[in-house]
């Protein structure tokens, strides 16, 4: 199943700078493979975890990455993120002109 964005939406916008953006590429790959925390993707990545954060936090808003609360090793609660989708697709126009 694909994620589908008119191009000309706030989502699509965003999804486009995170794309563009080899953290933003990183993340959604390693997301793709297995769900994670932010810690985990900072250590596997080996990205400071705010620069996870801030990136996470935007592909979440744009609704390409999903979380939800589990509890970590320390019985905590943590947020584990993945991606409901490994495709994304852009809408650029209808479907009326073929």
């Amino acid at each position: 199943m694909s994620k589908e964005f008119d191009y000309d939406s706030w989502q699509a916008k965003m999804i486009a700078l995170e794309l563009a953006n080899e953290v933003g590429r990183a993340i959604l790959k390693s997301l793709a493979e297995d769900p994670k925390t932010a810690s985990q993707l900072s250590k596997a990545l080996e990205i400071p975890l705010p620069t996870i954060l801030f990136h996470i936090s935007r592909l979440e808003e744009a609704g390409v990455v999903i979380s939800k609360k589990a509890l970590g090793k320390r019985l905590r609660e943590v947020k584990v993120y993945s991606v409901p989708s490994t495709q994304i697709v852009f809408n650029i126009g209808s479907d009326e002109n073929g």
